[in-house]
Protein backbone atom coordinates (compact mmCIF):
# COMPACT_ATOMS: atom_id res chain seq x y z
CA UNK A 1 0.00 0.00 0.00
CA UNK A 2 1.20 3.47 -0.58
CA UNK A 3 2.34 5.45 2.30
CA UNK A 4 -1.06 8.03 2.64
CA UNK A 5 -0.57 11.42 3.41
CA UNK A 6 -0.74 12.83 7.05
CA UNK A 7 -4.06 14.05 8.28
CA UNK A 8 -3.68 16.44 11.01
CA UNK A 9 -4.70 15.16 14.45
CA UNK A 10 -4.12 11.47 12.97
CA UNK A 11 -0.84 9.98 13.31
CA UNK A 12 1.30 8.28 10.43
CA UNK A 13 1.16 4.63 9.65
CA UNK A 14 4.63 4.66 10.93
CA UNK A 15 3.34 5.77 14.41
CA UNK A 16 1.99 3.06 14.75
CA UNK A 17 4.68 0.35 14.52
CA UNK A 18 8.41 2.40 15.47
CA UNK A 19 11.19 1.13 15.01
CA UNK A 20 13.34 -1.79 16.47
CA UNK A 21 15.48 0.83 18.01
CA UNK A 22 12.53 2.11 19.89
CA UNK A 23 10.52 -0.63 20.39
CA UNK A 24 10.21 -3.09 23.34
CA UNK A 25 12.15 -3.29 26.44
CA UNK A 26 16.02 -2.81 25.32
CA UNK A 27 17.03 -5.41 27.63
CA UNK A 28 14.94 -8.08 26.20
CA UNK A 29 16.95 -10.94 24.87
CA UNK A 30 15.49 -10.80 21.10
CA UNK A 31 17.15 -13.35 18.07
CA UNK A 32 18.49 -11.30 14.98
CA UNK A 33 16.70 -12.65 11.51
CA UNK A 34 18.17 -11.70 7.94
CA UNK A 35 15.97 -11.71 5.26
CA UNK A 36 18.38 -11.27 2.54
CA UNK A 37 19.54 -7.91 3.06
CA UNK A 38 17.78 -6.80 5.66
CA UNK A 39 17.82 -7.40 9.77
CA UNK A 40 15.23 -7.58 11.71
CA UNK A 41 15.08 -7.94 15.55
CA UNK A 42 12.19 -11.12 16.14
CA UNK A 43 10.88 -13.02 19.20
CA UNK A 44 9.34 -16.04 20.16
CA UNK A 45 5.58 -15.14 20.97
CA UNK A 46 2.78 -17.60 22.08
CA UNK A 47 -0.51 -15.77 20.56
CA UNK A 48 -4.79 -16.93 20.86
CA UNK A 49 -5.53 -18.02 18.11
CA UNK A 50 -9.09 -18.54 18.63
CA UNK A 51 -12.18 -17.82 21.02
CA UNK A 52 -12.99 -14.64 23.25
CA UNK A 53 -9.47 -14.20 24.13
CA UNK A 54 -7.71 -14.12 20.09
CA UNK A 55 -5.08 -12.03 19.73
CA UNK A 56 -4.06 -12.49 23.62
CA UNK A 57 -0.42 -13.46 23.47
CA UNK A 58 2.86 -13.40 25.80
CA UNK A 59 6.63 -13.22 24.63
CA UNK A 60 9.41 -15.84 25.74
CA UNK A 61 12.37 -14.00 27.33
CA UNK A 62 15.71 -16.31 27.38
CA UNK A 63 15.17 -18.26 31.07
CA UNK A 64 11.65 -16.63 32.16
CA UNK A 65 9.09 -18.48 33.44
CA UNK A 66 5.84 -17.69 31.81
CA UNK A 67 2.24 -19.36 33.66
CA UNK A 68 -1.06 -18.98 31.59
CA UNK A 69 -4.19 -19.09 33.44
CA UNK A 70 -7.28 -18.10 34.43
CA UNK A 71 -5.43 -15.97 37.46
CA UNK A 72 -4.85 -12.61 37.71
CA UNK A 73 -0.95 -13.35 38.93
CA UNK A 74 -0.07 -15.27 35.23
CA UNK A 75 1.69 -13.80 32.67
CA UNK A 76 -1.04 -14.90 29.89
CA UNK A 77 -4.12 -14.64 31.46
CA UNK A 78 -7.09 -16.60 29.19
CA UNK A 79 -11.08 -16.22 31.23
CA UNK A 80 -12.21 -19.19 29.06
CA UNK A 81 -13.89 -21.58 31.97
CA UNK A 82 -11.84 -24.63 30.92
CA UNK A 83 -8.48 -22.81 31.68
CA UNK A 84 -6.68 -23.87 35.20
CA UNK A 85 -6.17 -21.05 37.18
CA UNK A 86 -2.31 -21.67 36.71
CA UNK A 87 -2.74 -24.27 33.90
CA UNK A 88 0.92 -24.30 32.33
CA UNK A 89 4.21 -23.13 32.47
CA UNK A 90 5.94 -22.14 29.14
CA UNK A 91 10.33 -21.22 29.31
CA UNK A 92 12.70 -20.78 26.38
CA UNK A 93 15.94 -22.53 27.34
CA UNK A 94 18.70 -21.99 25.00
CA UNK A 95 16.51 -21.45 22.18
CA UNK A 96 13.63 -23.86 22.54
CA UNK A 97 10.33 -23.51 23.82
CA UNK A 98 9.30 -26.05 26.71
CA UNK A 99 5.62 -26.46 27.61
CA UNK A 100 5.17 -27.93 31.10
CA UNK A 101 1.81 -29.24 32.55
CA UNK A 102 0.74 -27.64 35.93
CA UNK A 103 -1.60 -30.56 37.09
CA UNK A 104 -4.66 -28.87 35.31
CA UNK A 105 -7.86 -30.04 35.27
CA UNK A 106 -8.63 -30.48 31.13
CA UNK A 107 -5.09 -30.49 30.56
CA UNK A 108 -1.91 -29.32 27.93
CA UNK A 109 -1.72 -30.22 24.75
CA UNK A 110 0.52 -29.97 21.92
CA UNK A 111 -0.86 -29.96 18.35
CA UNK A 112 -3.88 -32.21 20.06
CA UNK A 113 -1.68 -34.78 21.96
CA UNK A 114 -2.01 -34.41 25.71
CA UNK A 115 1.34 -33.62 26.99
CA UNK A 116 2.94 -33.57 30.76
CA UNK A 117 6.16 -31.29 29.26
CA UNK A 118 7.23 -31.41 25.59
CA UNK A 119 8.47 -29.02 23.72
CA UNK A 120 7.47 -26.37 20.79
CA UNK A 121 8.38 -25.72 17.45
CA UNK A 122 7.63 -22.43 15.76
CA UNK A 123 3.98 -23.01 14.20
CA UNK A 124 2.91 -25.51 16.74
CA UNK A 125 -0.31 -25.47 18.78
CA UNK A 126 -0.32 -25.27 21.90
CA UNK A 127 -3.93 -25.89 23.53
CA UNK A 128 -4.50 -25.07 27.06
CA UNK A 129 -7.75 -26.71 27.94
CA UNK A 130 -10.34 -25.53 25.48
CA UNK A 131 -8.28 -22.28 24.32
CA UNK A 132 -5.50 -23.04 21.29
CA UNK A 133 -2.18 -20.97 21.11
CA UNK A 134 0.37 -20.84 18.08
CA UNK A 135 4.28 -19.97 18.53
CA UNK A 136 5.72 -17.69 16.13
CA UNK A 137 8.25 -15.24 15.90
CA UNK A 138 6.92 -12.24 15.52
CA UNK A 139 9.03 -8.82 15.09
CA UNK A 140 9.14 -5.70 17.36
CA UNK A 141 6.73 -4.16 14.57
CA UNK A 142 4.36 -6.87 14.48
CA UNK A 143 3.90 -7.38 18.43
CA UNK A 144 3.22 -3.50 18.94
CA UNK A 145 0.99 -3.61 16.34
CA UNK A 146 -1.12 -6.65 18.05
CA UNK A 147 -0.49 -4.30 21.17
CA UNK A 148 -2.30 -1.30 19.41
CA UNK A 149 -5.05 -3.77 18.13
CA UNK A 150 -6.08 -4.97 21.72
CA UNK A 151 -5.72 -1.24 23.05
CA UNK A 152 -8.45 -0.70 20.59
CA UNK A 153 -10.63 -3.27 21.61
CA UNK A 154 -10.68 -2.23 25.39
CA UNK A 155 -11.14 1.13 24.09
CA UNK A 156 -14.79 3.27 24.77
CA UNK A 157 -17.54 3.10 22.85
CA UNK A 158 -17.15 -0.11 21.53
CA UNK A 159 -19.39 -3.03 20.23
CA UNK A 160 -19.49 -5.41 23.10
CA UNK A 161 -18.68 -8.70 21.25
CA UNK A 162 -16.74 -7.71 18.44
CA UNK A 163 -14.73 -5.00 20.02
CA UNK A 164 -14.76 -2.83 17.16
CA UNK A 165 -16.62 0.88 16.55
CA UNK A 166 -20.55 0.62 17.01
CA UNK A 167 -22.36 2.21 14.37
CA UNK A 168 -22.98 5.78 16.24
CA UNK A 169 -19.51 6.56 14.54
CA UNK A 170 -20.90 6.87 10.84
CA UNK A 171 -22.67 9.52 12.74
CA UNK A 172 -20.71 11.21 15.05
CA UNK A 173 -17.30 11.16 13.85
CA UNK A 174 -17.21 10.26 9.75
CA UNK A 175 -18.33 13.56 8.80
CA UNK A 176 -15.37 15.08 10.85
CA UNK A 177 -13.30 12.61 9.11
CA UNK A 178 -14.44 13.07 5.74
CA UNK A 179 -13.37 16.82 6.16
CA UNK A 180 -9.84 16.14 7.46
CA UNK A 181 -8.94 14.65 4.63
CA UNK A 182 -10.93 16.94 2.49
CA UNK A 183 -9.10 19.63 3.92
CA UNK A 184 -5.85 18.43 2.65
CA UNK A 185 -6.70 16.44 -0.31
CA UNK A 186 -6.44 13.00 0.86
CA UNK A 187 -8.09 9.78 -0.26
CA UNK A 188 -10.46 7.85 1.73
CA UNK A 189 -12.20 4.63 0.99
CA UNK A 190 -14.77 2.45 2.77
CA UNK A 191 -14.21 -1.44 2.84
CA UNK A 192 -17.91 -2.65 3.45
CA UNK A 193 -17.57 -6.59 4.37
CA UNK A 194 -20.43 -8.94 4.60
CA UNK A 195 -19.62 -12.51 6.27
CA UNK A 196 -21.20 -14.89 3.85
CA UNK A 197 -23.90 -17.60 4.63
CA UNK A 198 -23.66 -16.21 8.27
CA UNK A 199 -27.49 -17.42 8.80
CA UNK A 200 -26.70 -20.92 8.60
CA UNK A 201 -23.50 -20.74 10.35
CA UNK A 202 -26.05 -19.54 13.23
CA UNK A 203 -28.50 -22.51 11.93
CA UNK A 204 -25.56 -25.32 11.75
CA UNK A 205 -23.66 -24.72 14.84
CA UNK A 206 -25.38 -22.48 16.88
CA UNK A 207 -25.39 -18.87 17.74
CA UNK A 208 -22.06 -19.06 20.04
CA UNK A 209 -20.08 -20.60 17.44
CA UNK A 210 -21.42 -18.03 15.15
CA UNK A 211 -21.07 -14.94 17.81
CA UNK A 212 -16.61 -16.08 18.17
CA UNK A 213 -17.24 -16.47 14.09
CA UNK A 214 -18.26 -12.76 14.01
CA UNK A 215 -15.95 -11.90 16.48
CA UNK A 216 -12.78 -13.62 14.79
CA UNK A 217 -13.50 -12.29 11.34
CA UNK A 218 -13.25 -8.35 13.44
CA UNK A 219 -10.41 -8.90 14.88
CA UNK A 220 -8.39 -10.71 11.34
CA UNK A 221 -9.73 -7.35 9.75
CA UNK A 222 -8.26 -5.10 12.62
CA UNK A 223 -4.72 -6.75 12.25
CA UNK A 224 -4.77 -6.36 8.42
CA UNK A 225 -5.54 -2.53 8.65
CA UNK A 226 -3.40 0.01 10.13
CA UNK A 227 -4.30 1.42 14.03
CA UNK A 228 -5.13 4.27 12.71
CA UNK A 229 -7.63 2.77 10.39
CA UNK A 230 -11.41 3.03 11.50
CA UNK A 231 -13.53 -0.56 11.99
CA UNK A 232 -17.15 -0.45 12.34
CA UNK A 233 -19.67 -2.61 13.16
CA UNK A 234 -22.30 -1.45 11.41
CA UNK A 235 -25.04 -4.06 11.81
CA UNK A 236 -25.43 -7.94 11.87
CA UNK A 237 -22.76 -9.42 10.52
CA UNK A 238 -21.81 -6.26 8.48
CA UNK A 239 -18.27 -4.38 8.59
CA UNK A 240 -16.90 -1.34 7.69
CA UNK A 241 -13.62 -0.19 7.27
CA UNK A 242 -12.25 3.74 6.43
CA UNK A 243 -8.87 3.58 5.05
CA UNK A 244 -7.22 6.91 4.99
CA UNK A 245 -5.06 8.21 2.93
CA UNK A 246 -5.63 5.10 0.52
CA UNK A 247 -7.25 5.21 -3.31
CA UNK A 248 -9.44 2.34 -4.34
CA UNK A 249 -7.07 0.66 -6.42
CA UNK A 250 -4.50 0.40 -2.89
CA UNK A 251 -7.86 -0.25 -0.67
CA UNK A 252 -8.77 -2.98 -2.98
CA UNK A 253 -5.54 -4.85 -2.13
CA UNK A 254 -5.97 -4.41 0.81
CA UNK A 255 -9.76 -6.14 0.73
CA UNK A 256 -7.89 -8.72 -0.89
CA UNK A 257 -5.45 -9.76 1.27
CA UNK A 258 -8.58 -9.53 4.61
CA UNK A 259 -10.75 -11.81 2.20
CA UNK A 260 -8.09 -14.65 1.84
CA UNK A 261 -6.96 -14.39 5.47
CA UNK A 262 -10.45 -15.26 6.29
CA UNK A 263 -10.80 -17.94 3.79
CA UNK A 264 -7.94 -19.16 4.63
CA UNK A 265 -8.09 -18.99 8.81
CA UNK A 266 -7.90 -22.50 10.72
CA UNK A 267 -11.37 -22.08 11.27
CA UNK A 268 -11.83 -26.05 12.71
CA UNK A 269 -10.05 -24.07 15.63
CA UNK A 270 -13.69 -22.27 16.53
CA UNK A 271 -15.16 -25.10 15.41
CA UNK A 272 -15.31 -28.66 13.64
CA UNK A 273 -16.17 -28.48 9.99
CA UNK A 274 -17.04 -24.23 10.35
CA UNK A 275 -15.34 -22.43 7.30
CA UNK A 276 -16.08 -18.91 7.15
CA UNK A 277 -15.47 -16.51 3.69
CA UNK A 278 -16.55 -12.78 3.33
CA UNK A 279 -17.87 -10.55 0.56
CA UNK A 280 -16.39 -7.06 0.29
CA UNK A 281 -17.16 -4.31 -1.27
CA UNK A 282 -15.00 -1.26 -2.07
CA UNK A 283 -15.87 2.26 -2.88
CA UNK A 284 -13.51 5.38 -2.69
CA UNK A 285 -15.17 9.15 -1.62
CA UNK A 286 -15.63 11.49 -4.05
CA UNK A 287 -15.04 14.66 -2.23
CA UNK A 288 -17.95 16.19 -3.75
CA UNK A 289 -20.97 13.37 -2.62
CA UNK A 290 -22.44 13.07 0.38
CA UNK A 291 -21.71 10.45 2.82
CA UNK A 292 -24.87 8.04 2.31
CA UNK A 293 -24.30 8.18 -1.38
CA UNK A 294 -20.71 7.00 -0.91
CA UNK A 295 -21.76 4.20 2.14
CA UNK A 296 -24.53 3.11 -0.93
CA UNK A 297 -21.71 3.00 -3.40
CA UNK A 298 -20.09 0.36 -0.82
CA UNK A 299 -22.84 -1.08 -0.22
CA UNK A 300 -24.08 -1.69 -4.05
CA UNK A 301 -20.51 -3.19 -4.53
CA UNK A 302 -20.64 -5.33 -1.76
CA UNK A 303 -24.19 -6.36 -3.13
CA UNK A 304 -22.55 -6.71 -6.94
CA UNK A 305 -19.95 -9.26 -4.69
CA UNK A 306 -22.51 -11.41 -3.20
CA UNK A 307 -24.33 -11.87 -6.34
CA UNK A 308 -21.31 -12.93 -8.32
CA UNK A 309 -20.83 -15.94 -6.41
CA UNK A 310 -19.73 -14.04 -2.67
CA UNK A 311 -15.69 -14.88 -1.41
CA UNK A 312 -14.93 -12.16 -3.30
CA UNK A 313 -14.29 -8.31 -3.66
CA UNK A 314 -15.79 -5.45 -5.79
CA UNK A 315 -14.86 -2.11 -6.95
CA UNK A 316 -17.45 0.11 -6.93
CA UNK A 317 -16.00 1.44 -10.06
CA UNK A 318 -16.72 -1.80 -12.02
CA UNK A 319 -20.12 -1.45 -11.20
CA UNK A 320 -20.48 1.87 -12.16
CA UNK A 321 -19.30 1.00 -15.42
Amino acid sequence: MPTPPKIPGQPSPHDAYGSDEDSGDKTRKVMVQRIGAVRRVVVHTLRVVAGRDMLRFVTLDEEDIVTIGRDETCSLMLSDASVSRRHAKVRLINGQVVVEDLGSTNGTAVNSHFVARANLNVGDHLEIGAVSLRLDILSLEEISHLENVLARLEAPRRDALTGLLTRAFIEDDLPELMLRCSRVQADLTCLFLDIDFFKQVNDRFGHQVGDDALLTVARLMLVSVRDTDPCVRYGGEELLMFLQGTNEAAAYEVAERIRKTIAGHDWSRTSIGLRVTASIGVAQWDAREPQKDWLARADKALYASKANGRNRVTRSSEVER
